[in-house]
């Protein structure tokens, strides 16, 4: 097209591209995709020949089936207008939540935890606190979307008295309101999601709570009413887990000795044993491993290091790899959290921008929480090294999160070059 300049300029097209969105994120996951196949190809060929009469592909074949699964979601869900899934995230958190109040009744127990449902039908299984965590991101950043001209102003708790009928009547009417219009669309689904998820895994309670709290601080909830959340929520949990840990109920006792391991404090317990052999596995594989690693193939602690393939993946990463390649792996999660708040940032709605940040934060989250386990720097856990650790539903339901992201960029930057073509056509 000439201009009046007689400059020839470009109209740009519209992406034709079948995998839309961030470039650098979609490389970013194809990138953790290979480390994931190397890792569970090494730290299982012995398992697998063992257990599968001597096919040491079987559990990374497995892993590849379950990558295809994931790829073939984030490609479907990132080509979906998220006003689609917006308009089903009530019903997404029910059924989630449905899903999670199943494992205390016909969950299958694992590694001394209920967490997961069997597919009828099929050996596998899942964990819906996958799918719960990815719904109620959903859940809090639609509801701070819908508050954006009242949040920065608007309390989070009703003014408290003893007697409460010492406040006056406008104060309870305007109690009725907090509750009516914050409190419960805000803080409710919050407080459904860790109150149900914390019973099996105390850690993903507190992931699911520290996102949340970030959303809501972006979001623009005052830093005050943050604080008092922050203060209640301590005091609940140290109740509630001294309840549990007294009581012998629950996982109580197994979150106290966890702790006791890190401390780490004397205390002649099995659990706080395994745990303490965990982390000195973990400490020998890292140390072992040095600058460059033993190379692929070559551990020598994969027999003594507790499930090297998922929540020691890091420890693993490092004895073979080295110091090179643990950075090489801590960049890539940085690079994915950079790439989300850009996106984040890039959107001009309030709902798609909180949800990347969310999901974002969840993911980089997890993936921090497992390193840091893996070189001594936080209690033992059992999370997951998000898209390298072997498994399917974390696999998945990552891809899922991935898939929403990537959607949302692709959806950005076709309105952005629409714009462009707009202003071009009309000069």
């Amino acid at each position: 097209m000439e201009t009046e300049d007689n400059k020839t300029v470009r109209i740009p097209r519209l992406s034709a591209s079948m995998f839309g969105g961030d470039r650098a994120l979609w490389v970013v996951i194809v990138a953790l995709a290979i480390v994931s196949l190397l890792v569970v190809y090494s730290s299982t060929a012995s398992m697998a020949y063992k257990e599968a009469g001597g096919d040491t592909m079987h559990y990374v074949s497995r892993q590849f089936i379950f990558q295809i699964i994931g790829f073939v979601t984030i490609f479907f869900v990132h080509r979906v207008n998220y006003q689609a899934y917006a308009k089903y995230t009530r019903l997404l958190f029910v059924c989630a939540l449905g899903l999670m109040a199943l494992t205390f009744f016909v969950g299958v127990d694992l590694n001394d935890a209920s967490r997961w449902l069997r597919i009828p039908g099929t050996g596998y299984t899942f964990q819906p606190s996958d799918f719960l965590r990815v719904t109620v991101v959903m859940m809090l950043a639609k509801a701070l979307a819908k508050k954006q001209n009242t949040i920065a102003n608007a309390r989070l708790f009703p003014v408290i008295a003893i007697p409460y009928s010492s406040l006056s009547e406008r104060q309870k009417r305007k109690n009725i309101e907090i509750i009516r219009d914050t409190a419960v669309p805000l803080l409710v689904p919050v407080a459904l999601a860790c109150g149900i998820i914390v019973f099996s895994s105390l850690s993903t309670a507190m992931m699911i709570f520290v996102t949340c709290l970030v959303m809501l601080y972006v979001g623009r909830v005052k830093v005050r009413e943050l604080m008092k959340l922050v203060v209640l929520v301590m005091l609940v949990g140290i109740l509630f887990v001294s309840v549990m840990a007294m009581s012998g109920s629950g996982r109580g006792k197994t979150w106290i000795n966890r702790l006791k391991a890190f401390a780490p404090i004397e205390q002649v317990d099995t659990q706080t044993e395994v745990d303490d052999l965990q982390e000195r596995q973990a400490k020998i594989a890292i140390a072992s491993g040095g600058i460059i690693g033993k190379g692929p193939g070559n551990s020598t602690q994969r027999a003594n290091l507790p499930h090297s393939y998922s929540d020691f993946a890091y420890a693993f990463i490092i004895e073979e790899y080295g110091l090179v390649g643990g950075i090489v792996v801590l960049a890539l999660y940085l690079w994915l959290f950079f790439r989300t708040v850009m996106i984040s940032r890039k959107c001009e709605r309030v709902f798609p921008s909180l949800l990347v940040l969310g999901l974002g934060i969840m993911i980089v989250m997890q993936a921090f929480i497992n390193m840091m386990v893996s070189v001594g720097l936080f209690p033992v856990t059992g999370q997951t090294l998000p898209l390298i650790s072997m498994g399917g539903s974390s696999l998945v339901f990552t891809s899922l999160a991935l898939g929403m992201i990537l959607g949302i960029s692709r959806q950005m930057h076709e309105r952005s070059l629409q714009t462009a073509k707009e202003e071009v056509s009309g000069k």
